[in-house]
């Protein structure tokens, strides 16, 4: 591993040279674990913004989006179903 830099909070960044992939020795915060992924599912099924969600959570806005775009890729829990025909003149 070799020293490649600082981050934005000046902590240090190094990176492989085999792969090129950088990283942080010791990350201040870890993976999203299951029970706050239950969490964002429950606060989506009272139908709690986005915004709000990440206030609640303490995760990142964009963490809780992709997290809500993989949810309802998965499978919506409610599908509206076809727009309905709108009668003629």
């Amino acid at each position: 591993m070799v020293r490649n830099g600082s981050n934005a909070s000046g902590t240090p960044v190094f990176r492989c040279p085999g792969c090129h992939r950088r990283f942080v020795a010791a990350p201040k915060k870890g993976p999203v674990g299951e029970s706050d992924r239950a969490r964002v599912r429950r606060l989506l099924g009272e139908r709690v913004g986005v915004r709000a969600i990440a206030r609640i959570t303490g995760r990142s806005r964009s963490w809780v989006q992709g997290f809500v775009n993989a949810v309802y890729r998965e499978g919506a829990p409610h599908h509206p179903g076809p727009s309905p025909k709108r009668p003629g003149p």
